[in-house]
């Protein structure tokens, strides 16, 4: 799959489409390296896979994959990024935060997706409403899943 990283019309870089991708292609897997919360700068990227643990910048463009509340991707059953419907050459790819935050004491940032349902605040999964919880129950990572949605 080839991705690039350009300025993002929303915020800072994106990551684009340097081909079409179809709906239900996998994109990237998520890398980095884990950290324990303890160890995270949270003034830089990172990304939250569990309760206590979160992956740390990998240098490569999955650092860049914006927020959308509309998102063109999203995550099943792991760290793979998938097309939710057809994405566009060029195309800027975004997933939606809240399915991987769940940090009690995160206030949230305003959001620039600028989708026509856009929720305004990027939030933890805990503090979204529960009809929208349950819309984005699919795209959750696993520990999301297992926590709010116990089989």
């Amino acid at each position: 799959m080839k991705l690039y990283v350009r300025q993002s019309g929303q915020h800072g870089n994106g990551v684009f489409a340097a081909d079409s991708i179809r709906e239900g292609e996998p994109i990237i897997v998520f890398s980095g390296p884990v950290l324990h919360r303890s160890e995270v700068d949270f003034n830089g990227y990172h990304l939250q896979i569990g309760q206590t643990l979160y992956l740390g910048p990998s240098g490569v463009v999955d650092d860049y994959i914006n927020h959308s509340c509309q998102p063109n991707s999203g995550f099943r059953d792991g760290l793979t990024l998938f097309a939710l419907r057809d994405i566009a050459t060029h195309e800027e790819l975004t997933w939606d935060y809240s399915t991987a935050i769940d940090e009690e004491d995160f206030s949230g940032f305003p959001c620039a997706c600028g989708a026509p349902d856009c929720r305004g605040l990027v939030r933890s999964f805990r503090h979204l409403p529960a009809d929208v919880q349950l819309r984005l129950r699919p795209l959750l990572l696993p520990y999301l899943r297992d926590l709010y949605f116990p089989r």
